[in-house]
């Protein structure tokens, strides 16, 4: 006898947390509900989750706003492995709770998106992870709009922190002179009083979060069952809910997964503006260049 099929979920992980056991309890309820179990997995990053989506190996994701961009600019992933739903913040947008912060050393040379500009070429520059949203993509955006399209290039150094709070704290000691990471991390950071003191530099507009994709291998009732399952879930199975919310800082406030619009990519991609060169750098990425 054949057994159950099995639906093959997956995201990435984050500060040594695989986030397996945050999505288990979703994915269990929106396998159940297309009839198959669900095979969890994490990978090790953003980056190697849409290597995987790319190789064909995951049917449903939970990933970041950075790394959609990046499959979506992917002409063939982008139709393979489409979006689902998505958080939705209580507020009907994205919310007030995910957003970029530029951050300096308090003291330090840098105290507003001026000096950034004046500065750069005696500046390092500390980034949170190529995969990030709030700690690679947006500031990169930023950049670009203060006539620094290539940090690179135009800083003395730009390096990677690792995480959020890693960033902050190399910052706060003096080991980088500028710095970006998400509004959450900042508010965490300077909320602990035993930290040393970091300067708010330029804050971004809020970040879309980050959706579930679904392989277009499954049929349109599948889909609906699969979407049904999302966004009941905080109804049906509130623990689940929590627990899936639990595993991104930036989704603390969310209140229900929506369906995704058809004109989501594009409602996406105009909200970074200059969407030319939103492209450029998802390439830069997507192409490890």
């Amino acid at each position: 006898m054949q057994g159950i099929a099995q639906l093959r979920v997956a995201t990435y992980q984050y500060a040594g947390n695989s986030r397996e056991n945050n999505i288990r309890p979703a994915a269990n309820v929106v396998a159940a509900a297309i009839g198959q179990t669900a095979k969890v997995a994490s990978y090790a990053g953003v980056r190697e989750l849409v290597d995987a989506i790319q190789r064909d190996e995951v049917d449903l994701a939970f990933i970041n706003t950075f790394g959609y961009l990046l499959l979506a600019a992917d002409s063939a992933a982008a139709t393979g492995m489409p979006p689902l739903v998505v958080w939705q913040p209580p507020t009907g947008g994205v919310g007030d709770n995910y957003r970029c912060i530029f951050i300096a050393p308090q003291g330090g040379l840098i105290a507003d998106s001026a000096d950034i500009v004046r500065y750069a070429s005696e500046l390092s520059l500390l980034l949170v992870s190529e995969g990030s949203t709030s700690g690679n993509l947006v500031p990169r955006m930023a950049l670009s709009a203060l006539g620094i399209a290539y940090p690179e290039q135009q800083f003395k150094t730009v390096v990677y922190g690792g995480t959020h709070q890693a960033a902050a704290g190399q910052v706060a000691m003096g080991k980088a002179d500028l710095g970006a990471i998400g509004s959450i991390a900042y508010a965490d950071f300077v909320r602990d009083t035993t930290n040393r003191p970091i300067r708010l530099v330029w804050k971004s507009p809020e970040i879309p979060l980050g959706p579930v994709l679904v392989s277009s291998r499954f049929s349109d009732p599948e889909r609906e069952q699969m979407a049904a399952a999302f966004t009941n879930l905080h109804r049906s199975h509130p623990a689940a809910f929590e627990t899936a919310k639990q595993g991104w800082s930036e989704a603390q406030h969310v209140q229900t997964y929506q369906r995704v619009p058809a004109d989501y990519l594009d409602r996406l991609m105009r909200q970074f503006g200059d969407i030319a060169e939103l492209k450029r750098i998802l390439a830069k990425f997507l192409t490890g260049g």
